[in-house]
């Protein structure tokens, strides 16, 4: 039998074990620290669901309780199992209950060797903690929960009142039982700051008699039913029923505004309890009440039970006649009232909202209203309050309330169009609230959703958007989620609003795009716009000059929005003072672009070593081991030998870049100069070698402006299509003097402006400076000139080892390979005054 019995308890024990074992595996908490509240004999630990993160308490009752101190020597074992029976009669009363206002039990109680366990709702403070003044934990008054001072103020006390009073109907005529001690540590405050009944030990059904109250002092105080809040027939009598809870809920009133306090206020002692009761009414406590609530509670408190005021009359008293308590009311029923009383309540919310302490719109209002957004036709009313209360959340509030809920409205597939609306009307609020993660993530999805809606009210609203959040969109999505949609809501619009509209979410979005984005796509996008009409005109005016001032470098602005902005300017439609405006904006960019040239060029020939004589922008260097000192010091004394031969340490740098062929050298030469790029048909000499090689030949063109055509970008081509065809060649000339002779009576040729620069001369020149007469050429040396539509070119031929065997016809020039739209090519020389074409007059011949 013995071990049959002992088989028993260790099956028992494991069961208990396993029990346990489960709800440390689902609940994460820590039994080592320090609890949070304490409930009678309960210890409130926090704990969240491992599957699901709900936040819950766990209740606690540790069976060291009766080693300690004490109660190892007052409590025997007939008093430890009297205890142990009425925890478990309010664990397992609380899980047989279902009201809103009872405590909701999540898991069922569970017995194990050294402890009671069971899991409820999470529970933030009982009253007894909020309004007893012992239990508060600073100086500066209140009762704090995570970190926050919890004060109660007269509606939340007045929401609490009219809900226990509604559970202790539910008690008296659903359930048929007397709760029998209700006191400021039964009611729970649960994280919506909803007021539950708990401490459900002393329950028994009605009309059980529980025979003359009896203070035993062996037992914990919190064993047992407080005197201060019995009614009298409890008291003398022994007699519990509905009444009993009714008059228990008057001290309970007072109470609440009396720092915890009953109005009987006897300490357990029956003698005091008498005294305090026929001086009732004129007791301390009551002049605390509101004067609304002090005739109900009065009532409450009669001695005789048939006198006392029912429940009934009580929640229709006039300290409940508060718009604000009829809302609450009218909310928590909300779900059966039919869909047009919903719209109609929700319309109306947000005038009393602001009425409403903040702690009930935190941890009531706001989850009741999260709670409706399932009903996605009612969203379109409910959102607007829920942004109202947003607005008074902190970031961390807004994550741990909010947020959940606002996740499953922003992924509603197609929500109503009033729903977007209002969610993008809201989007810097949510901006501000949300962490950037979050908000990326989350939030932006539906902004882009919103650009792609076909609702033209809808992505209004969105382009109205987009620039206030796009500094923290990522710029990868901005670039390809964002841009290409606002582009094609652009170009696309038919509403000359809208078409305003996207421009501004453009201008908006410049500073994020970059100059790169902005060049590539949104100039081109301005430029091929069509649209003449005065707001969209102005609106442009606006973007190319902020584009102008701020977001591009200067070439851009000359290359493309100086010249935009002119075209606009020409509008026909513009009135007066609207062209006035593009010249002021034209003239401001025209200012930094000239500005920040002359800045950039002055940066340039300071931080050269030498003064180069070919301008930096020509398609022409200088060879790099020569020396440019003549030029540099500004002295005009350089020998003409010394100019074109370049075998002199001091004589300017020839040409580098893309050098035209020396006609004087060999074939190798003459290939490697067709190889740069250049295709001219160099004039070829025929001979000795020697006499080739003895040659130097100093090539100069001059594309002067005035001599250029303007030609599409699709005509353009490489330069191979302006290379000049050969021409016939002329009959050699019979005259064989030497080359020197002959030329010997020519004038000085001339040369221009341009050319003179740029062979080192240190005279200056106007651009409209009539040609100047070059130094007479020493002996043995022949210039002649070329001036035709692609330039000036002017050739120098050294001739000091000239004979008349070695002295070559020059080749004739090739014909053009395409049609020309510039005038055919004039080559002349210059003799004795006059000009002759080269066709007819060869100086080799």
């Amino acid at each position: 039998m013995d071990s049959y019995i002992s088989k028993l308890r260790d099956l028992a024990s494991s069961a208990a074990s396993s029990i346990q074992s489960k709800i440390s595996r689902d609940y994460v908490f820590n039994l080592s620290h320090k609890p949070f509240g304490q409930s009678g004999l309960w210890a409130l630990y926090k704990a969240v669901r491992s599957k699901t993160e709900q936040t819950v308490t766990v209740w606690v009752f540790d069976k060291r309780y009766f080693e300690r101190g004490i109660n190892r020597q007052l409590l025997a074992a007939r008093d430890q199992a009297v205890v142990i029976d009425l925890l478990k009669n309010e664990a397992s009363q609380l899980t047989r209950l279902r009201h809103p206002s009872v405590l909701q039990v999540i898991e069922p109680l569970e017995e194990s060797r050294g402890s009671l366990m069971f899991v409820t709702e999470q529970v933030l403070a009982s009253l007894d903690d909020l309004v007893n003044p012992d239990h508060r934990q600073h100086a500066t008054g209140g009762y704090r929960v995570d970190g926050d001072v919890f004060d109660l103020d007269d509606f939340e006390i007045q929401k609490g009142l009219l809900q226990i009073s509604k559970v202790l109907g539910f008690l008296h005529e659903d359930a048929r039982i007397v709760h029998g001690n209700l006191v400021p540590a039964s009611v729970l405050i649960n994280a919506k700051g909803d007021w539950k009944l708990g401490g459900f030990g002393f329950a028994q059904a009605q009309g059980a008699g529980g025979g003359e109250y009896q203070y035993d002092y062996q037992m914990s105080a919190q064993t047992q039913r407080r005197l201060d809040f019995l009614a009298p027939e409890v008291v003398f009598d022994g007699k519990s029923h509905c009444a009993s809870d009714l008059f228990s809920l008057g001290c309970l009133a007072t109470a609440a505004y009396f720092n915890g306090r009953s109005p009987l206020d006897c300490r357990n002692d029956v003698g005091a309890y008498r005294r305090d009761l026929d001086r009732l009414l004129s007791s301390d406590a009551l002049t605390k009440l509101p004067e609304q609530l002090r005739d109900p509670v009065l009532a409450l408190l009669a001695v005789d039970p048939a006198r006392r005021l029912s429940l009934n009359e009580f929640q229709r008293s006039p300290y409940f006649d508060d718009v604000l308590v009829a809302a609450l009311r009218y909310l928590e029923a909300l779900a059966e009232q039919p869909m047009d009383q919903k719209i109609a309540f929700m319309r109306g919310l947000p005038r009393v909202l602001s009425k409403f302490p903040e702690r009930v719109l935190r941890r009531k209002i706001l989850p009741a209203l999260l709670d409706q957004t399932s009903d996605h036709a009612l969203l379109p009313y409910t959102m607007p309050n829920v942004f109202l209360i947003i607005e008074k959340l902190t970031e961390d509030s807004f994550a741990a309330l909010a947020l959940p809920g606002l996740k499953q409205v922003f992924a509603v597939v197609d929500p109503p169009p009033q729903t977007s609306i209002v969610i993008l009307d809201n989007m810097a609020l949510l901006q501000r609230k949300a962490r950037a993660d979050v908000f990326r993530s989350d939030v932006l999805p539906v902004v882009y959703s919103a650009l792609m809606s076909s609702v033209p009210q809808v992505q209004d609203k969105a382009l109205e958007a987009v620039p206030a959040i796009a500094d923290t969109m990522d710029s990868k999505d901005l670039k390809t989620q964002v841009l290409p949609r606002v582009q094609h809501l652009y170009t696309k619009a038919s509403v000359l609003s809208r078409k305003i509209c996207a421009l501004k979410c453009l201008h908006g979005m410049m500073k994020a795009l970059g100059e790169q984005t902005i060049v590539e796509h949104v100039i081109p996008l301005l430029r091929r716009t069509k649209t003449q009409e005065h707001g969209v005109i102005m609106a442009m005016l606006e973007m190319y000059e902020e584009m102008g001032m701020v977001f591009v470098e200067r070439g851009a602005v000359a290359k493309e929005i100086l010249p935009a902005l002119w075209t606009q300017a020409m509008n026909s439609r513009l009135d007066v003072d609207q062209f006035k405006r593009f010249l002021v904006a034209i003239r401001k960019l025209e200012e930094r672009v000239e500005r920040e040239q002359i800045k950039y060029l002055e940066k340039m020939d300071r931080g050269s070593t030498t003064v180069k004589a070919v301008d930096a922008n020509d398609a022409w260097g200088f060879n790099d081991d020569d020396d440019n000192s003549a030029v540099q010091n500004g002295s005009g004394d350089t020998g003409f030998e010394s100019l074109v031969m370049g075998n002199n340490s001091s004589s300017p740098r020839r040409p580098k870049t893309m050098p035209l062929p020396n006609p004087l050298a060999d074939t190798s030469s003459a290939k490697n100069s067709a190889a740069s790029g250049w295709e001219w048909d160099a004039p070829t000499f025929s001979g000795s070698s020697r006499a080739s090689k003895d040659r130097l030949v100093a090539v100069e063109v001059d594309f002067t402006e005035g001599a250029a055509t303007q030609d599409d970008d699709d005509d353009f081509g490489s330069f191979g299509s302006f290379v000049p065809a050969p021409r016939p060649a002329p009959a050699p000339v019979a005259n064989t003097a030497p080359l020197s002779s002959r030329l010997r009576t020519t004038t000085p040729l001339t040369a221009t402006a341009h050319s003179a620069r740029k062979l080192g001369s240190a005279t200056k020149l106007g651009s409209t400076a009539a040609p100047l007469p070059l130094p007479p050429p020493p002996p043995g040396k022949a210039n002649y000139s070329v001036n035709g539509a692609f330039g000036n070119m002017h050739v120098s031929a050294a001739t000091s080892s000239l004979t008349k065997t070695s002295m070559l016809p020059l080749a004739p020039l090739a014909k053009p390979s395409v049609p020309l739209s510039s005038p055919p090519l004039a080559s002349q020389k210059h003799v004795g005054g006059k000009a002759a074409n080269l066709g007819d007059f060869d100086p080799f011949a």
